[in-house]
């Protein structure tokens, strides 16, 4: 069965939360687009692309946990083997999943704190899900802009943009009006005009709002040198995806 998770740091308990292996599923991802790999000794370690500016957190939680690692590859295994049959069967299967795991007071499901829509089918299998269960509030982030264009979302699902991707200029011509930015602190946010969301409550919102940067960092990196001060500043907080 497809595994959801309940909450986070972040996150509240009402929220269900589906994740799928980061980077690998990511199709539009640039500046943070970093994979847990499996090297010769056995080990998991973060490999980075050319364009990495800053590493996506979900990775490194992939690097150092099992159990994550684990159970996102098998959602992915799973949800291709269950679109090689149709999207009707991937979401009925995911909807099974979703009740399994949901209980009364779930009230939102998080799609991919970690990973992204890797095809137009996978999202369609999504949006059929939503339009399932009517009463519940689905919420994500993407960079798989293309995917999304000349589709309606159900009232219920609700996407923002994710900016720092290969389909930036997506946003940039107004074909996404909300839309998150990941920035190094609060400072830079300000300074751009963006509110920053801690909590996820601005994906619900009808504007652009920042995150800051989170993780483990390249070495000897700009934004790994920002995280440190935020940390040291006693300000840490905030996730960036």
């Amino acid at each position: 069965m497809l595994k959801f998770s309940k909450g986070n740091a972040k996150l509240s308990k009402q929220t269900l939360i589906f994740n799928l292996p980061a980077g690998r599923t990511c199709p539009g991802a640039l500046y943070c687009k970093s994979f847990a790999v499996i090297g010769e000794n056995g080990k998991r370690h973060i490999m980075d692309t050319p364009q990495t500016q800053f590493r996506c957190f979900a990775a490194s939680s992939e690097v150092q946990y099992d159990t994550v690692f684990n159970n996102r590859l098998e959602n992915l295994q799973t949800i291709v083997e269950y679109l090689s049959i149709s999207v009707d069967h991937a979401a009925n299967q995911l909807n099974v999943a979703l009740q399994h795991y949901r209980t009364k007071n779930t009230q939102l499901i998080r799609i991919h704190e970690s990973g992204d829509f890797f095809s137009s089918e996978y999202l369609q299998t999504w949006i059929r899900v939503a339009q399932m269960n009517p009463e519940l509030k689905f919420y994500c982030y993407s960079k798989s802009l293309e995917f999304f264009l000349n589709i309606e979302l159900p009232e219920n699902f609700y996407l923002t943009a994710s900016y720092g991707g290969k389909f930036d200029y997506l946003i940039d011509e107004s074909f996404f009006s909300r839309y998150a930015k990941v920035f190094m602190n609060d400072e830079e946010a300000e300074n751009a005009g963006l509110e920053v969301d801690h909590d996820d409550s601005h994906c619900f919102g009808n504007k652009p709002f920042a995150l800051l940067v989170h993780g483990t960092q390249p070495k000897g990196s700009t934004w790994g040198a920002a995280i440190r001060q935020r940390r040291k500043n006693k300000e840490f907080s905030g996730y960036s995806k």
